[in-house]
């Protein structure tokens, strides 16, 4: 009887059903396929392997570059993406607190009335000491 292994990976002559070594499985492959069709299948696996390295690299600087620029914008533009509070100091009013809280082209007009409304103010009157939540403001 020969030591072909079966479908279950085990050989045939053994009685105590134990499994072939990964060496005698390997020589049992490169005597089965013909030399080109092992060449074939090598290509293809360093084909893939190369795909893949690929893919993993462009996923890799696609995240990087959307981190750095989550980074870049957050750091300009703090307040136009989460809301912070801001302690009223003596001498503060409601338009330097909008003018100096939001960088850019914002109209402070709109800026006041956003402050007024999320903070719940009758009017812009604000005392030295008092918390403001800065709500946030899209670009």
């Amino acid at each position: 009887m020969t030591d072909a292994p079966s479908r279950n990976g085990r050989v045939a002559g053994l009685s105590n059903g134990a499994v072939a070594p990964a060496r005698e499985r390997a020589a049992q492959a490169r005597r089965r396929y013909p030399p080109e069709r092992r060449r074939r299948a090598a290509a293809r696996r360093r084909r893939l392997r190369g795909l893949s390295r690929l893919g993993l690299l462009v996923l890799v600087l696609v995240i990087a570059a959307w981190a750095g620029a989550r980074i870049a914008n957050g750091a300009s533009n703090g307040p136009a993406y989460s809301e912070h509070t801001y302690v009223v100091r003596s001498g503060d009013t409601l338009w330097s607190v909008a003018g100096g809280a939001y960088a850019g082209s914002h109209d402070p007009r709109q800026l006041v009335y956003r402050i007024e409304q999320r903070n719940h103010l009758a009017g812009a009157d604000i005392h030295p000491g008092e918390l403001l939540v800065l709500p946030i403001v899209s670009e």
